[in-house]
């Protein structure tokens, strides 16, 4: 502060003194002035002079600022970053991990609500896939799982988990996401997932279930919302997605 305060004094101070010897030496007569006469400009220019001061001090402190946050996204992306790759993955489809799952749900929520942040999740499985299985063999079967988790892997960020949370069901974890987003994903998902020509198969179907977090919300009852939702949209015709507040 105080550097910016003196660089405003000696630019006002220097003002002043011009202005002052223009008046006295061009416009006036010269004369005689004692330094009482001084005191009242130069506590003026003193005044005068904090108030930029204390604007360009509060500007600066605000660029500071954004810098810090910047760098501080920048160095969480990359400690994310980091630990997305140590987490363990799921040998058939690549997709995290259950056990991978349950590393990072917890920290999520606990980091979702002491940031008052949202945080949503996508609980969805394939439609009739054991008749797929039945029909044309667990190697068709196993197919189709790598194929869905590349079409639904490419249709999200990076910021978003995607978990084999067991058998043909999966899990997408939305951090900074409200349940509208949320819904719009798993929709997009869906369609996505509708209008691909699988192996064999070529046609098949995924029903979804989303809710969001809640503050009294635990990783059991967050989870058992989005399935009871997903439970809805199985039974309403699969092939939709289902909401569950």
């Amino acid at each position: 502060m105080f550097k910016y305060y003196a660089k405003y004094f000696v630019l006002y101070l220097f003002i002043g003194i011009i202005l002052g010897s223009l008046q006295i030496y061009v416009v006036m007569e010269p004369i005689e002035i004692s330094l009482r006469y001084l005191l009242l400009p130069l506590l003026m220019i003193l005044l005068f002079a904090y108030f930029p001061a204390r604007a360009e001090y509060r500007l600066q402190e605000m660029r500071e600022m954004k810098k810090r946050e910047e760098y501080s996204e920048k160095y969480k992306e990359t400690i994310q970053s980091t630990q997305r790759g140590r987490l363990k993955r799921d040998a058939l489809t690549g997709a995290l991990s259950k056990e991978a799952f349950n590393e990072i749900i917890g920290l999520k929520i606990i980091e979702a609500k002491h940031v008052s942040s949202p945080l949503s999740l996508i609980l969805f499985d394939i439609d009739f896939f054991k008749k797929i299985n039945d029909t044309y063999g667990h190697i068709v079967g196993d197919q189709v799982l790598k194929e869905l988790s590349e079409v639904v892997r490419s249709n999200l960020r990076e910021s978003e988990y995607f978990v084999r949370w067991g058998g043909e069901e999966f899990i997408v974890l939305l951090p900074g996401t409200h349940l509208n987003g949320a819904l719009m994903v798993a929709e997009k998902l869906r369609r996505k997932v509708e209008e691909y020509t699988f192996p064999e198969v070529e046609r098949m179907t995924c029903s979804f279930g989303v809710t969001a977090l809640k503050n009294n919300d635990t990783i059991k009852s967050f989870i058992i919302r989005a399935d009871e939702a997903l439970y809805e949209a199985k039974n309403d015709g699969r092939n939709r997605v289902k909401e569950k507040v």
